[in-house]
Parts: C-alpha cells; sequence; structure tokens
C-alpha cells in the first residue's frame, strides 16, 4: 500500500513539474494581452486592451491592475483567472442616488475653521420639486438649481448631511467638495462618499469580464467591471465597487461569501438568470432601492392543450401583478413580458428574500362543461400544463333486428363511455350514409362521470326501403374541435346491417304464396275434368252410332223379305 502511495506522489510530483509557469512583472499597457501557460503577475500594471486567457492556461494577479477604459478580459473555457490583487478601471461613472431620510457622512480633519462645501447633482432640479439639504440646523432649498454651496466647519468634527425631497423626485449626486485656506479645494466622487438610506449607482462600466472557464477572487477589489459569468464564478472576502450588475448566465455559477458589492448600474447586484446558480452568504449589498440580487427568467411561456383558454394569472413576478389572458391558436400564453413579471426570486436591499408565490388558472368553457386547472406559476421559461379533459367513446350499437319495416321504429341499445380526466355531458347524433336519421330522443345526451359507461335505449325511424347501416357520433363543442382526436373516436360506433321493406310487401307475401298453390290446383282439376268428360261424350257417341247402325240393318233386312 505505500508503495502504491510513493508512486502516486512520484506521479502526481512529476506531473505538475511539466506545466510551464510563466512569471511576468505585469501587463505593459501598450497592446493586448494573451495568456496561454500558467502565469503570475506579482508587479503593477496598466491594461489596455484585450486580455485573452487561453483554454488549458492560467493567471494569477496579486498586484494592482488598472484598467484602461474600453478594455476588456475574456477567460475561454478550460482556463482560469484568480485575482488576489486589485482589478480596477481607470475611470469611474458613478452618482449617489438619494431617497428621503438620505444621509452623507464627511471628516477631513482639522484643515481650518470653515469652509465651502458644495453639492452637486446630476440635473438642474425642478424649480417646482421638493428637495432641501440639511446640515445642522441650516436648511438650504435645491429647487431650481444644480449645485448649492454650504458653509461647514472643517476643524475635525464630523459633517453630516440630510437630504429631505418628495416622493417622486429622482435625484442623483455626481460629487462634493470642500474648498478652503485659498484655493484648496477636495473632492469626494460617489464611490468615495459613506452614505446612509441611499445608493450607489453607476452609469457604465469602465471593462467588461466574460468567464467561460473560471474566476476566482480572494480579498481582491474588483471596480468599474461588467463582469459576466457563463462559467463558475467564486468570490470570497472581497470589495467590487461599480461592477454590478453581476450577470450569471444560464449555464454559469456563483457563490460569493463574506463580500461586499458597492454601486450597480441597474436595481440588483446580481442576476441569476433562468437556471443559474447562486450561492449568496454573509455579503453586504449596494441597499437601499438596489436588490441584492434577482433570478430573472429569459421568457414565460406556457404551453397548453387548448385553444382560446382563458387563462387567470396572480401574483406573477416582482410585482405581484394580476392579469387575464387567453392562449393563441397553438394554446400558448406567455405570463412573462416586462421584466418585473419575470422576476421570480429576490432579495431585497435590506436583505430580506422573496419568492413569487403567482398562481395561473386555466378554464375551457364548453358545450360538454366547464374544464379548469389551478396550478402554482412555474419558474422556468418555458412549461407544459394540460388541463383535464374527458374521453367519450360511443363503444356499440345493439340492434334489436337487422329487418324492420319502412315508415316504423326499430330499437337499439347504445353504449357510451368516458375514459378521460373529467366528467362530460355529450350530445350524440345518428346517421347513415352521413345523413341524419330520425331518433327518439332525436338527440341523445349523455352524462359521464370518468370511468362511467352507460347504455341508453334509443328508436330508429326509416322512411325508405333498402339495405342501411348505423353510424352514432358525439357532437363535438366548437371551441373543443381541434382537439377532437384527444376526447373522442371521431369515427363513433356502427350497427350491423339493417333491412327495411315496406310493410304491404311484407303482408301480401303469404297470399300470393296461397293464391298461386290455389290457382295451380284448380288448373289441375280443371284439366282433370276436361279430358274426364270428353272421354264420356266420346263413349256415348259412338253408343249412339251403334244404335243407329243396328237400326239401319234391320230396315234393310225387312224390305228385302218383302221382296
Amino acid at each position: 500500500m505505500r508503495q502504491a502511495l510513493f508512486a502516486t506522489m512520484i506521479l502526481l510530483v512529476a506531473t505538475f513539474s511539466a506545466i510551464p509557469l510563466t512569471s511576468a512583472t505585469g501587463p505593459s499597457g501598450d497592446s493586448d494581452e494573451t495568456i496561454s501557460s500558467a502565469t503570475v503577475w506579482d508587479e503593477d500594471g496598466i491594461l489596455n486592451g484585450t486580455l485573452l486567457i487561453e483554454s488549458g492556461s492560467s493567471l494569477t494577479i496579486n498586484s494592482n491592475v488598472s484598467v484602461i477604459s474600453g478594455s476588456s478580459v475574456m477567460v475561454e473555457d478550460g482556463a482560469s483567472l484568480t485575482l488576489n490583487g486589485n482589478l480596477v478601471g481607470a475611470e469611474l461613472d458613478s452618482l449617489i442616488r438619494l431617497q428621503y431620510g438620505s444621509s452623507l457622512l464627511f471628516n477631513l480633519g482639522d484643515v481650518a475653521e470653515s469652509g465651502t462645501m458644495r453639492v452637486e447633482f446630476d440635473h438642474q432640479i425642478s424649480s417646482e420639486a421638493l428637495l432641501n439639504v440639511i446640515v445642522g440646523e441650516e436648511v438650504t432649498n435645491a429647487s431650481g438649481v444644480q449645485f448649492v454651496d454650504i458653509t461647514v466647519p472643517l476643524d475635525g468634527s464630523d459633517i453630516y448631511v440630510n437630504f429631505s425631497l418628495g416622493s417622486f423626485l429622482i435625484a442623483h449626486i455626481t460629487s462634493v467638495s470642500f474648498a478652503h485656506s485659498g484655493d484648496t479645494v477636495v473632492t469626494f466622487s460617489p464611490q468615495e462618499i459613506n452614505y446612509q438610506m441611499a445608493s450607489l449607482v453607476w452609469l457604465s462600466s469602465s471593462f467588461t469580464m466574460n468567464v467561460v472557464g473560471s474566476f476566482t477572487m480572494d480579498s481582491a477589489t474588483l471596480d468599474g467591471a461588467d463582469l459576466n459569468c457563463l462559467g463558475q464564478c467564486t468570490i470570497t472576502s472581497s470589495q467590487l465597487t461599480g461592477s454590478a450588475p453581476i450577470n450569471i448566465q444560464n449555464e454559469g455559477s456563483l457563490s460569493i461569501s463574506e463580500s461586499s458589492i458597492s454601486g450597480s448600474r441597474t436595481d440588483e447586484d446580481i442576476i441569476a438568470h433562468d437556471a443559474a446558480g447562486l450561492n449568496y452568504a454573509s455579503t453586504t449589498g449596494t441597499g437601499g432601492y438596489t436588490d441584492s440580487w434577482i433570478r430573472l427568467l429569459s421568457e414565460r411561456i406556457i404551453q397548453t392543450n387548448g385553444q382560446s383558454v382563458n387563462v387567470q394569472e396572480t401574483g406573477i413576478g416582482y410585482g405581484d401583478d394580476s392579469r387575464y389572458d387567453i392562449t393563441n391558436e397553438s394554446g400558448i400564453v406567455d405570463i412573462g413580458g416586462s421584466e418585473f413579471r419575470r422576476i421570480v426570486e429576490w432579495m431585497d436591499g435590506e436583505g430580506q428574500q422573496h419568492i413569487e408565490t403567482g398562481v395561473l388558472t386555466f378554464t375551457i368553457t364548453s358545450g360538454w362543461g366547464v374544464y379548469s386547472t389551478s396550478i402554482a406559476a412555474p419558474h422556468t421559461p418555458y412549461a407544459e400544463i394540460n388541463i383535464a379533459l374527458p374521453y367519450i367513446s360511443i363503444d356499440r350499437i345493439d340492434l334489436e333486428k337487422d329487418v324492420a319495416n319502412v315508415n316504423e321504429s326499430i330499437g337499439f341499445m347504445l353504449t357510451v363511455s368516458n375514459s378521460g380526466a373529467a366528467q362530460a355531458t355529450v350530445n350524440i347524433r345518428c346517421y347513415v350514409n352521413g345523413e341524419d336519421v330520425d331518433t327518439a330522443p332525436s338527440t341523445v345526451t349523455v352524462t359521464l362521470l370518468p370511468g362511467e359507461s352507460k347504455k341508453t335505449p334509443v328508436s330508429w325511424y326509416g322512411y325508405d326501403d333498402g339495405q342501411k347501416v348505423l353510424v352514432c357520433k358525439a357532437l363535438i363543442p366548437n371551441i373543443l374541435g381541434y382537439l377532437s382526436e384527444d376526447i373522442t373516436n371521431t369515427e363513433g360506433a356502427s350497427s350491423q346491417q339493417v333491412s327495411w321493406v315496406y310493410k304491404e310487401e311484407a303482408a301480401d307475401a303469404p297470399v300470393l304464396i296461397y293464391g298461386t298453390i290455389l290457382v295451380a290446383i284448380l288448373g289441375g282439376l280443371w284439366f282433370y275434368t276436361r279430358n274426364t268428360t270428353d272421354s264420356e261424350i266420346g263413349l256415348e257417341s259412338n253408343v249412339e252410332q251403334e244404335k243407329q247402325y243396328a237400326e239401319e240393318i234391320e230396315e234393310l233386312t225387312a224390305e228385302s223379305d218383302e221382296v
């Protein structure tokens, strides 16, 4: 066992010894930088252009690197960037957003008895707006101006600057400066100001960072970056200023702990897109109106099994929005729309976590019944929701006989079943060669619970003769027409063949038969009688002739004797 372990250790040492390690002083600031091996920057430098860390390579920054505006950092898949030092944008563009009760704190030390403090706003405040700047007992009205000058003590005491403003006023501070001792001016940019009940807002980033591989920050500083995590990002015990929002893409992840985020270009410090992984612990965010993080869906598409389905949406998204909607011809409804309706989880600026508890109710109102399904709104970009529907099967037509009289009726038993998931009250009609036939009842109505089967007696009236097959089908409501194959056997059920005949034909048939037999008998009797009569007449004629002949003989004999 010890030999195997020793062999493994030798193999690991040999493996890591084979990885080239390049130590560089830092970026020169003259051109793009490409990292194609394991590299360490230990000295300060300037990044001006594109920093590309190729797959299979790594860069560790232990120094201070200033990034010229417009530069970019790209960490390829299979590459890694470790920041233990400071990566700072050279040009930072930030504001302090005020709200009612905001306050700023300054202390320049004991530099003068007093001086002039100038608070500069990002635009000229409307003369009709309410904005007061309060230092101690002095209240200065800032309405109608872009800056205010206030005399303040600079003897080492704390200077508290408080703000009172109207509810709908949006005001930002671009800088606060102090002038004293002639031409001496000390200016504080927004990111340098200590504030309470306000938020740091960044108008634009200084440079971009796209991490497809891995990015690790440990006890480091990142200022003015537009950080996009498509791979794995890990931030520990670090300070990010003006580098928000951090975007975590669907396939990416971010783990941040024991860190601080200050200043965002949007209303949130971190945006987790769709199923992005996020672990947020013991971290301080920008605060105020700026949420610590949100989960934002790219879309909210619901695919249903119904066209023109009424959709009631309640408690949707960040604003707990409600509305009525309807599915399109493909059975789709988009419950997203605005960004607010696509936010399903978030942590606010006070550190309170929230989750959407929206409900969707889908309803189809049809001639068969009302079908409705309610579910919790899915927290995914796409979901399929099937409304429970019946499945009506016309099973059998059992006729009482296969010969029927025209202009009369024949009875049959109609068997219908429901193998679906919902109750239905169904109308059924019967046909011959696609044409309606006369039945009683004319329309068969059956109510079936799921799993139920019923037999219904029906009478069928026929008005012409011939061989006929009866077909019975369920009548499908228009709103369910596109679902016909899913809710019923559209071909219906067929009966055995029936012979329809006229009643006179059926009644006269025996008479004709018997008449024919009688005629035959009478004809035979007549033929026999006639033959018998002719024979008797012939015999009588012969006797008469013989008798006349005898008389003639006697007369001739008498005459002869006289002679």
